[in-house]
């Protein structure tokens, strides 16, 4: 700490501190715990830069001036000091100067704190509030999302089939808070005829908040996993968080991912279950995947439905299944539903393929779960390829689970990739591990600079490979 403290006088340190903050989401305890680990603040911004906005222009000035002010005011006692020859007052000069940092760096929160009691915790209560109002009275069926991981996945496929016969809307990209779904709730024209609410979860009650204000009509369980086990601690508390859904929905509504174990011990005994062989009542046959999507026959008695969807990855077959049940229930024709899924695209980031030089790139950084890895390897181990290659820099927020869980990917990249490259960081060693385990024999590379490793990933691919690219860390996890 001591050898790069003069760091923390570099003039882009407010830069630096509005950075982390940003980069947190405004979320305090993460950015505290990454200010506390920073040593060499030279190295914080890395993956991207400081959006200006508004809020960071007004923070920007008061962190110059309050800077400025003790600069000045350091000044004003050494100058003291020395005149009178008062040491006294020229320690607590050199103090005040040493701990310049500190006040900046925690001064910054205090208008923020502020901010948020005065402004935006009431302004967000009269938002929710409104939201709860207009949905209070409005007719359109309602179907909530829960689940560890496959929640965005999810909505935008039943989304998709449903709006074949319905006119549907659902929270867009990840807005699954409570201000979030609830400004989403503000924008309704008042003639949709099923809304879609995705529920994110990262505190014990989040959950039934979200379904107390949607009053879900249809429930669906995507799974449980380590994803956000540094907030809630325990794989139960998790579940136990994420089934407050069920709660509000009539169990025969309620459709679960039977694929998750911890999803099977918390079911309620009527739900439906979805997997890669069923869904509900109907059964799933003749299951394959490409790089150009995923096929599939669902039959129920003599009714049969011929999928096929551009999603890759035979994990992607419980879910679509899913979705033809719902559509059935809904009344959609085998028509309309066959013509709902052809149109299903791979999602932004989400196992999305992409051709590079002759080679494919399989674009699954915003992937960061165990499951998501799990099937994406599985993906790799089972395409025809030159050369398999994944790349990782592994994934956050595994609380005491960190190790077991990397050192199981590892494992799995042994036996389906040719090539591991790792972006080197505090899980790479239990990764690596993995890899020596299963006693891995082919290359296995360390990147101490992922941004340029990605800006010239062009130039490290052949014709005829097949890269799988994994979660995206952000600078504020080292």
């Amino acid at each position: 700490m001591i050898k790069y403290y003069w760091t923390r006088y570099l003039l882009s340190y407010p830069r630096i501190l509005l950075y982390m903050l940003q980069d947190t989401e405004y979320h305090f305890g993460r950015y505290l715990a990454w200010l506390h680990r920073t040593r060499n603040f030279r190295k914080v911004i890395k993956r991207r830069q400081l959006v200006i906005t508004a809020k960071v222009s007004l923070l920007l000035v008061a962190l110059e001036l309050l800077r400025l002010l003790i600069i000045l005011t350091v000044a004003a006692v050494v100058y003291l000091a020395i005149i009178t020859q008062n040491y006294w007052c020229l320690a607590a000069g050199l103090m005040l100067f040493t701990a310049m940092p500190f006040v900046l760096a925690y001064g910054l929160l205090v208008p923020l704190v502020a901010g948020w009691l005065l402004i935006q915790k009431p302004q967000e209560k009269i938002i929710v509030t409104r939201a709860r109002k207009v949905l209070a009275s409005y007719p359109a069926k309602r179907i909530g999302i829960a689940g560890s991981y496959g929640k965005t996945t999810t909505k935008e496929i039943i989304q998709t089939v449903l709006s074949e016969k319905f006119k549907v809307r659902a929270t867009p990209g990840n807005m699954n808070t409570a201000i979030g779904i609830s400004r989403f709730i503000q924008s309704l024209s008042g003639d949709e005829e099923i809304l879609i609410f995705e529920c994110g979860e990262e505190k014990p009650g989040d959950v039934r908040r979200l379904a107390r204000l949607t009053k879900p009509d249809i429930g669906v369980i995507t799974g449980v996993n380590e994803a956000h086990l540094t907030s809630f601690k325990t794989l139960e508390q998790t579940a136990e968080t994420i089934f407050e859904l069920a709660d509000f929905v009539s169990p025969d509504k309620l459709y679960v991912n039977g694929e998750s174990p911890l999803v099977l011990k918390y079911k309620p005994s009527a739900a439906k279950t979805y997997s890669r062989k069923e869904a509900a009542n109907w059964q799933v046959k003749k299951a394959s995947t490409a790089i150009d999507g995923t096929d599939f026959q669902i039959v129920n008695g003599k009714n049969i439905i011929n999928v096929h969807t551009s999603l890759i990855g035979l994990h992607t077959v419980g879910v679509t299944a899913a979705a033809v049940a719902i559509a059935d229930d809904f009344g959609l024709t085998n028509k309309q539903i066959e013509a709902g899924l052809y149109k299903i695209q791979a999602f932004e980031h989400r196992m999305e393929p992409k051709p590079l030089n002759g080679a494919w790139l399989i674009d699954d950084t915003y992937n960061g779960n165990s499951e998501g890895a799990r099937a994406g390897l599985e993906f790799l181990k089972a395409i025809q390829a030159k050369r398999r290659i994944y790349v990782t820099p592994g994934l956050v927020e595994q609380g005491d689970q960190t190790e077991q869980v990397h050192i199981h990917i590892g494992e799995q990249a042994a036996s389906s990739a040719d090539i591991v490259v790792l972006m080197k960081n505090s899980v790479t060693e239990y990764i690596t591990k993995g890899l020596h385990d299963k006693h891995f024999k082919g290359q296995l590379l360390e990147v101490d600079d992922p941004l340029d490793f990605y800006e010239n990933l062009d130039q490290f691919v052949a014709a005829g490979d097949v890269v799988l690219m994994q979660n995206d860390w952000t600078d504020n996890y080292a």
